[in-house]
């Protein structure tokens, strides 16, 4: 009898723990699916400032089926207190290479824009590409170009 109890203990604990796994799995999956969102909703809204439509970036349609997703999800506080953001030594270096693949993609389109060539092909570009022509021609780099040529002029 108490083998018995011991195994059924030992298989309802085996259970639980693989639920647990399901759980944080799905739970790094609604994180990714909010971020992915949270990133399109800023490049959409970027390029809307840039007076360009946005339907013509074909990436930001992940976004939108990004969003649809979670809508089959359970969501609970505790399961969003489960997606906190990572933190740690893998998160930094994945932060700086982002960073650093956007500078460069940046830096190679504003070279193509110097040359008289289109930056960016909206319908082909990534997500990532998309992002880092809002960064360099957006709105916000537009100011800092024009603090920087006053600054050049006062000089």
């Amino acid at each position: 009898m108490t083998r018995d109890f011991e195994r059924r203990l030992a298989r309802a604990e085996t259970a639980a723990h693989a639920l647990g796994r399901v759980d944080a799995q799905a739970g790094r999956r609604r994180c990714s699916l909010r971020a992915l969102v949270a990133v399109c909703d800023l490049v959409r809204e970027r390029l809307v400032a840039m007076r360009i439509d946005p339907e013509l970036a074909v990436a930001l349609r992940r976004g939108e089926e990004a969003a649809a997703e979670p809508a089959g999800m359970p969501d609970t506080r505790e399961l969003r207190a489960s997606e906190s953001p990572a933190t740690g030594p893998n998160s930094s270096g994945a932060r700086d290479r982002l960073y650093t693949e956007m500078a460069r993609i940046a830096d190679s389109m504003t070279e193509r824009f110097g040359r008289g060539e289109e930056p960016i092909n909206l319908g082909n570009a990534s997500l990532v590409e998309l992002l880092a022509f809002v960064s360099a021609f957006g709105p916000i780099a537009q100011v800092d170009l024009a603090i920087d040529e006053m600054r050049r002029d006062d000089v």
